[in-house]
């Protein structure tokens, strides 16, 4: 099962995962929705495995304007690394959701890739989407397509990892609730517009068909795969992410996802958290003496680093020289995830391209010992595992970053809180 982002553009690392109930959509307050790191909807499956370090909500999609032609959709993958919802064609097929139009009139579809190079492909359709208690109108949605057939090569790239069914990817969709509006392109959603001025479309992104014939096609921002939480009436500037501490591999973890930045009661920026701001959606992480952060901000190259809930692991270059875990072992494959004979602990520090820093520690477990003892205990929270980058790609701070960490995403271009920079940030 997959741990990473899915932005266009940008992602996290994979890992393998080995084998708890469905989270609800509900919360205390109507601008919060719960979220649980449960193992996903393949736990409780003949044969199925647990996604250790994956944290899933619920939304409800309804055709654009009823209130009756809706479905409500368990386990969707949180994810602060990437922007817009992702469902299967096969959750959503009843509703007949109209297709979102690219600029020359055809039906749009998106494609996003990995950095392992797996792949989503499927049309751009509008929804309304219900989270908590809070709904957004005609929203742009990624229908994935369970077809194989018809996907353009500058898609696929050359895989065949189609990560197209619950039991690919580990769960019945995604939820980005990342730090953009919409998916296209880190900051620069103009990139995928027809007003770019751009000769030609980026891609993998956004295409148009002809028949089985699919080329790359700008879309107007409007009609872009959209974070659902830029949508809302209200509470749409980001998102907070609330889960509890653990130190030690447990079961289940539940917690919030909180909507707003400093516009109710329950999600005021506390003046003791540290803002991140942001180059190109990415931070710097200085780590055993070298620097992940990005080098050309025109360009956005650099072997960058964020913070991904998508993610289920710290992944970041071995630059301590940890073991590495085999392709062959009892659990599984688990090449790219470290495993050192002890658990090892590590301190690195973060900062924000205006210079905020924050010292952060961590540990890193043997991942083959940790998965084995998971078989057993069906432990889906594990707060020790990580694994490398590869080559070029900096410091992914993934889920077990946030077992105790209330972490805030400001969406942007959104207002913020009296004193606050502007978006996007992150803070905790």
């Amino acid at each position: 099962m997959l741990g990473l982002s899915v932005a266009a553009g940008c992602g996290g690392a994979t890992t393998t995962s080995t084998t708890t109930t469905s989270s609800s959509g509900s919360g205390s307050d109507d601008n919060v929705l719960s979220i649980a790191v449960n193992g996903g909807p393949e736990a409780n499956q003949m044969n199925g495995g647990i996604y250790e370090n994956a944290a899933f909500a619920s939304a409800t999609i309804c055709a654009p304007g009823s209130t009756s032609n809706c479905v409500t959709i368990d386990d969707l993958l949180v994810d602060t690394g990437s922007n817009g919802l992702r469902v299967f064609d096969t959750e959503v097929a009843s509703l007949n959701l109209p297709a979102a139009k690219a600029s020359n009139g055809s039906p749009a579809y998106d494609c996003v890739s990995f950095v392992s190079g797996a792949y989503l492909w499927g049309p751009v359709q509008q929804g309304d989407v219900t989270l908590g208690s809070e709904t957004g109108s005609n929203v742009p949605i990624h229908v994935i397509s369970s077809s194989t057939t018809g996907i353009p090569s500058s898609c696929s790239n050359g895989s065949t990892e189609n990560d197209n069914t619950a039991a690919m990817m580990g769960a019945n969709g995604i939820l980005g609730v990342g730090v953009e509006p919409t998916d296209c392109f880190y900051e620069d959603a103009s990139a995928c517009d027809p007003a770019s001025g751009l000769s030609s479309a980026p891609y993998p992104a956004y295409y148009t068909c002809s028949g089985s014939t699919c080329g790359p096609a700008f879309v107007a921002t409007a009609n872009q795969v959209t974070n659902p939480v830029a949508l809302f009436a209200k509470d749409n500037n980001g998102v907070i992410v609330k889960l509890p501490s653990a130190s030690s591999p447990t079961g289940t973890l539940s917690g919030s996802l909180v909507f707003g930045i400093g516009t109710e009661s329950n999600n005021q920026l506390p003046s003791s958290a540290t803002v991140f701001t942001l180059s190109c959606d990415a931070f710097t992480t200085i780590f055993d003496g070298q620097t992940f952060g990005i080098t050309n901000a025109t360009t956005c190259a650099g072997p960058y680093s964020f913070i991904d809930s998508g993610s289920n692991a710290l992944y970041f270059p071995n630059v301590p020289n940890l073991a590495e875990c085999s392709s062959n072992t009892p659990v599984g494959d688990l090449s790219g995830l470290y495993c050192p004979a002890t658990t090892q602990s590590f301190s690195a520090t973060m900062k924000g391209a205006d210079s905020s820093s924050q010292a952060a520690s961590f540990s890193v477990a043997n991942a083959e010992s940790l998965f084995s003892s998971a078989a057993t205990s069906s432990d889906a929270v594990q707060p020790n595992l990580a694994g490398t980058n590869p080559t070029g790609y900096g410091f992914d701070w993934g889920l077990p970053f946030f077992y105790g960490v209330n972490l805030y995403n400001a969406i942007d271009g959104r207002s913020v809180p009296s004193g606050a920079p502007a978006a996007p940030w992150w803070a905790y």
